[in-house]
């Protein structure tokens, strides 16, 4: 069984400019990038990844080409976030015979069940797999592991990790506390979780600045805290940005767009994703010109800037 930890990519899903078909291509080159800057693991189809928009069959074949690309080269998980405990488990059972090393679920969500419910849904699919699943905890879009559920939970075999999304620092202390094995997804406090206690982060902004996240991950993990936060004073002011920003942009056209910017085209958002404004992407570049390995560089800063031409609401609306 792999042992999860350090920094674990929440992978882009590349596509073309208007989002409508995954390029499989760049999805390859990039899982290669990811692997070459030293990250520690890949979540295949993950939430950053436009998971949401995602056809039932272009989750699958993320995961199975994911997976064979990877090829072992760094542990993979697999998200099969489903409403329903039986496709859940179907997609769990998929993963798992392609070979991802483990699997990432959210609670149940749009009409989330009670507590018996969440621990019935987990429980279902922990027994139906060998494999390791990362609990997923994002209060704002499922229902939330609370602590005394989350006690529950770490009981039972093969629910090995969670993922804390809650942007709650006391929150992801206590579930440090409480035992498991306890990743952050929050980027705004990465370092402290990471001192806390947490065993790494599941992190989108690996996707543009890879080289940065693993090397604070290795610097708080050799216990040099005061060369991590001057790294992290580097991170941060793109991390807060993701977090909220002016422009109202949400995370994942940021990742996708700062993604872009440094070098690595992504491509478009998928609908009902807007693209993002010349002005939102100056305020990226400037955060991401801090960097010290994936700064912006003039000759990077390139953008179909079309799109903003045209009125973007009825083009979008127009068949082809």
């Amino acid at each position: 069984m792999s042992n999860l930890k350090g920094i674990l990519a929440a992978m882009c899903t590349p596509m073309d400019n208007d989002g409508s078909i995954i390029d499989m291509g760049i999805y390859r080159a990039h899982i290669d990038q990811m692997i070459a800057s030293g990250l520690h693991g890949l979540v295949l189809g993950s939430g950053t990844g436009e998971y949401a928009y995602l056809s039932h069959k272009e989750k699958r074949e993320l995961i199975s080409e994911g997976v064979r690309h990877v090829n072992k080269k760094v542990p993979t998980i697999a998200q099969v976030t489903e409403l329903s405990t039986r496709e859940v488990m179907d997609g769990a059972l998929h993963a798992q015979d392609e070979g991802a090393d483990a699997i990432m679920i959210m609670p149940p969500y749009l009409e989330p069940p009670n507590e018996r419910g969440i621990m019935y849904h987990y429980t279902a699919v922990a027994k139906a797999v060998s494999i390791p699943i990362v609990m997923y905890n994002v209060p704002a879009q499922a229902a939330p592991l609370t602590e005394d559920l989350y006690r529950k939970l770490i009981t039972v075999e093969n629910l090995d990790y969670v993922k804390d999304s809650s942007g709650d620092i006391a929150g992801i202390q206590k579930l440090i506390a409480i035992g498991g094995k306890v990743f952050n997804g929050a980027d705004p406090y990465a370092p402290y979780s990471l001192m806390a206690g947490s065993v790494g982060m599941i992190w989108g902004a690996a996707n543009f600045m890879p080289d940065e996240c693993v090397k604070l991950y290795e610097l708080i993990d050799q216990g040099k805290f005061s060369e991590a936060m001057k790294l992290w004073d580097c991170m941060k002011a793109i991390c807060l940005w993701l977090w909220g920003n002016r422009h109202d942009i949400d995370y994942l056209s940021g990742v996708k767009a700062a993604t872009r910017l440094t070098g690595r085209d992504m491509g478009g958002t998928r609908k009902p994703l807007p693209p993002v404004p010349s002005s939102a992407r100056h305020d990226i570049r400037l955060a991401l010109s801090k960097l010290p390995v994936n700064r912006t560089k003039a000759d990077r800063l390139v953008w179909r800037d079309w799109q903003e031409e045209r009125d973007w609401l009825i083009q979008s609306t127009r068949y082809k």
